[in-house]
């Protein structure tokens, strides 16, 4: 499950568990298209982490230049 709450993924920031996009909560278009959609992207984040005792980690999407912040199975 990706993370798209921007409050949780600013917080995540802070604790230095993941580095944000400059995009990442702003209104982008797409590669091949100009419908927009809001950008949940990341820079950079550690593999795996906990946060609030749920286990997450960024990972690559097909197609993605830049990775996202996803929930682990526990």
């Amino acid at each position: 499950m990706t993370v798209k709450n921007m409050n949780t993924l600013k917080a995540m920031e802070r604790k230095g568990l993941i580095e944000l996009h400059r995009q990442t909560g702003s209104k982008i278009a797409g590669l091949y298209s100009n419908q927009k959609f809001t950008c949940y992207y990341v820079h950079d984040g550690l593999t795996q982490f906990q946060y609030k005792k749920q286990w997450y980690g960024i990972k690559y999407f097909s197609g993605c230049f830049f990775p996202y912040v996803v929930k682990l199975l526990n």
